[in-house]
């Protein structure tokens, strides 16, 4: 039985993000998480933890019980790896369930970023004009100097996954409006259901992170 470790930038477990990824792995996998806000204890903890580091780039993610937290690269790049050490004692591969720009991580297993997944598939599709879904208005300017990079027209939206959907169905048409050719959700914290939502509103391909994640994940599974 192969194994895979799942790393959060928040607490784990994940149910949200590994109910999409678990079912494209394949029978027979099984999963091992780990999160860089659990040694902060509960929830509480975690929240008091967090905000006094929010200062600078932002990255969004959740707690145990669904609370959203910010939280600075910076801060959780050295609890990101602490996690990789635990898992990859037992994990065959390591999955990082975050889609931001962190430092690189040593690892004696192999690990799949999310960031050069979606980077990737932006590369080989080349779309003329790129909408970009982000979680926090703070992270617009950020992305779309991030993603000019690949492609020179790119709209950016946001909408936080763990907020009011109706954010979500306005940052849609928002990219629905600007007329992009591709949109990329870039959060693992949204579900096959907000692409749905996307996809209906801008009747334009949709890259799921998470979903493309899994993908990659499968196919080294083999």
């Amino acid at each position: 039985m192969k194994t895979i470790g799942a790393v959060t930038i928040g607490q784990s477990p994940r149910p949200d993000v590994m109910a999409a990824i678990r079912p494209l792995l394949g029978p027979g996998v099984r999963t091992i998480e780990c999160g860089a806000l659990d040694e902060d204890g509960d929830d509480r903890g975690a929240r008091r933890a967090a905000p006094a580091l929010s200062e600078g780039p932002v990255l969004v993610t959740r707690l145990r019980d669904g609370t959203e937290v910010r939280v600075n690269p910076a801060f959780v790049a050295p609890r990101v790896e602490r996690c990789v050490r635990r898992l990859e004692a037992e994990a065959d591969l390591i999955l990082l369930l975050c889609t931001g720009s962190l430092p690189p991580i040593e690892s004696r297993r192999p690990v799949i970023w999310p960031e050069r997944v979606l980077a990737a598939v932006v590369q080989a599709v080349r779309p003329a004009r790129l909408g970009v879904l982000t979680p926090a208005a703070e992270q617009c300017a950020d992305q779309r100097r991030r993603w000019t990079r690949l492609v020179p027209d790119v709209v950016v939206a946001s909408a936080s996954p763990y907020g009011n959907p109706d954010a979500l169905e306005a940052a849609a048409r928002a990219l629905a409006e600007a007329r992009v050719d591709l949109v990329v959700m870039d959060c693992l914290g949204y579900t096959p259901a907000m692409r749905a939502v996307v996809r209906a509103a801008t009747r334009r391909p949709v890259v799921l992170a998470s979903t493309a994640l899994a993908t990659v994940a499968a196919e080294w599974l083999g």
